[in-house]
């Protein structure tokens, strides 16, 4: 996590400011997909529930109305003399009258069976073994009465609905029995609805076509969804699904059983069981403790949330597009002035910042240029003022060329130094200011010339230490001293500026140049050979062009050569007018080892400690 936070961290502004807008947009369409998707799913299942009870309340009232009509038939039927007859004889336990009786009956049996479509026949099972129908009405080959209506009818209770089964008769449809029992009353000619089959004189038997019936439900769904649409009974078993539905199992099973009758009454909607594939709904019809009951597929209903969720990805895949290509435009507009900012900036570095570049615009980045342009013409006249001060001060060239310091490191140095304490990084700021007060003192050194070979050294590391710093860079820095050279007293800032050639030409660190090298470095070595001190400064860096070093120690116009190489022609300038007889060589093995090489006279011990007194007492 800490390494990602830091990659980030080190991203341009454009690519954060992209960074940030993609996330957003996909945080966003991601919140707006779920919240999407949530809402469709369930307003299709709120509209799929209220298709359902629309179904459920239509199949309901259209099954109500059809068995009353059969009912009123069937009342009017048995208030007739013929069927009081039947009864009689069934109560009587007489066969006498069963041809006539059967006769007779045959034309208002043939009525109510055409006057209601769902009515597939009628029978009339009396008490005494008699058996009434239609004459067209055939049993099965070598089956009597007594055994093929030999049904359980222990569960008779007034006007009853058994389960579906095949008809007794040849044609082997499947036929919903609904069971009327009839019985006289004591001592008159009337008749009533017994309670049960045991106690009746005989039994009406209706047999509705399971067809006709499972048409007639399927009318009142006209939605685009699938359901089913089937009876139950007051235990919530099966009435009316055949065995040729995709969902006989499902409807006929004792845990859908169950679920169906523990539902109470009511004449509301009930959602009987929901899951993934399926959802029952119920609703209690008004005759026979009977239950109205739906099974409603979901597979539709999950092809309609895949097709909204796909639109829902489009739209977000379009969306995060269309965000991509605004967070482009959006960090072009406004990395664009940062990048004129960085270039004023680098000009100022390379001290060719001669005409002030003015923003367009007056926001917080214009506001910042015209304090860098308020800066620089501040730093550039303290300068100004620094130069006549030193020249004022300072008699001599050497002395002159000794004490210069350089305005753009300086200026870059505390331009980083501000960008650290405003960025909240209060140790590297810490660091770097106490590197460029190193450097600085040891620059200065209260005025004199010589200074101990430790501080030199110090000087070179200081300087390192801040453009390190400055450049996010890590240049690896160590030196070799003979043990016996420690109190060696060396012409100050002579090493310091051959560092610095080796980091802004051997490495380029100004254009990056020197991220190519794996591991660079710079390396001081001194030691005594002979009566000569020999001070060498090596860098791993992509070399040294010899031949223009070399004309930088002896230009063929001094004052020109010394502007252009101030650093080499500086340094020899100085050593040689202190120690006389100097030497400076070159040694280049690009990107390996290059090598600058001072050589001077040794100094005696009295020079030393005449100046070890001459710092002490100032």
């Amino acid at each position: 996590m800490k390494r990602i936070k830091t990659y980030i961290a080190n991203l341009k502004i454009s690519s954060k400011i992209w960074l940030c807008m993609i996330s957003i947009g996909l945080v966003l369409a991601l919140f707006l997909g779920i919240l999407s998707s949530w809402y469709f799913a369930r307003l299709y299942q709120e509209d799929t529930y209220a298709q359902t009870a629309d179904s459920l309340h239509i199949g309901s009232q259209s099954l109500t109305d059809s068995f009353n009509i059969l009912l009123n038939n069937v009342i009017n039927f048995a208030s007739t003399t013929d069927f009081n007859n039947i009864v009689e004889d069934a109560r009587s336990g007489s066969s006498t009258r069963f041809a006539r009786n059967t006769a007779l009956i045959q034309d208002p049996l043939a009525n109510l069976t055409l006057t209601n479509p769902l009515l597939d026949t009628i029978v009339i099972l009396g008490k005494n073994g008699e058996f009434y129908s239609l004459f067209t009405n055939t049993l099965k080959k070598e089956e009597t009465a007594s055994d093929l209506f030999g049904w359980d009818l222990s569960s008779v209770n007034g006007i009853t609905w058994l389960p579906i089964r095949r008809s007794p008769f040849i044609k082997n449809n499947y036929i919903i029995p609904v069971i009327i029992p009839i019985s006289q009353l004591k001592g008159t000619r009337y008749l009533h609805i017994a309670d049960s089959a045991e106690t009746s004189d005989v039994c009406i038997v209706l047999m509705l076509d399971s067809k006709s019936v499972a048409q007639r439900l399927a009318l009142s769904d006209s939605s685009y969804a699938k359901r089913t649409l089937y009876l139950v009974d007051q235990n919530g078993r099966n009435i009316s699904l055949d065995s040729s539905s995709s969902y006989y199992k499902l409807a006929s099973s004792e845990e859908t059983a169950q679920r169906v009758s523990r539902e109470g009454g009511g004449e509301a909607i009930q959602l009987l069981y929901d899951n993934m594939d399926y959802s029952l709904y119920g609703k209690p019809l008004d005759f026979c403790g009977l239950k109205l009951v739906s099974i409603l597929p979901k597979t539709l209903l999950h092809q309609r949330i895949s097709m909204m969720n796909a639109f829902i990805l489009l739209i977000a895949i379009a969306g995060l597009a269309v965000t991509t290509l605004l967070a482009f435009m959006l960090s072009r507009f406004v990395t664009k002035p940062f990048k004129q900012l960085i270039s004023n900036v680098k000009a100022i570095e390379n001290n060719n910042y001669n005409t002030p570049h003015q923003m367009k615009y007056q926001d917080e980045i214009g506001h910042l240029n015209m304090a860098i342009n308020s800066m620089y013409n501040t730093i550039q006249q303290q300068f100004q003022r620094i130069k006549q001060s030193e020249r004022a001060k300072y008699r001599s060239e050497i002395q002159l060329l000794s004490e210069q310091i350089n305005p753009h490191f300086l200026y870059n140095t505390l331009e980083c130094i501000n960008m650290e304490i405003l960025g909240g990084h209060k140790e590297t700021a810490s660091s770097m200011i106490t590197s460029l007060g190193d450097f600085l003192r040891i620059g200065l050194s209260y005025g004199n010339e010589v200074i101990p070979i430790s501080k030199e050294l110090t000087h070179v590391k200081a300087y390192i230490d801040i453009m390190n710093r400055r450049f996010n860079r890590k240049i690896d820095f160590k030196y070799t001293l003979d043990q016996e050279l420690e109190n060696l007293y060396v012409l100050k800032s002579i090493l310091q500026p051959l560092a610095e050639n080796s980091i802004r030409h051997g490495f380029d660190v100004d254009v990056s140049f020197y991220e190519n090298i794996l591991m660079p470095a710079i390396e001081i070595n001194v030691r005594r050979e002979s009566d000569h001190i020999i001070m060498e400064v090596s860098d791993n860096g992509r070399g040294i062009d010899i031949e223009k070093a070399n004309s930088a120690l002896h230009p063929e116009h001094p004052e020109s050569g010394r502007k252009q190489h101030v650093g080499l022609n500086n340094i020899y300038q100085r050593l040689s007018a202190y120690y006389g007889t100097v030497s400076i060589t070159f040694e280049s093995i690009p990107y390996f080892k290059n090598t600058v090489r001072l050589i001077i006279p040794q100094t005696n011990e009295t020079n030393q400690n005449e100046t070890v007194q001459n710092e002490t007492a100032q």
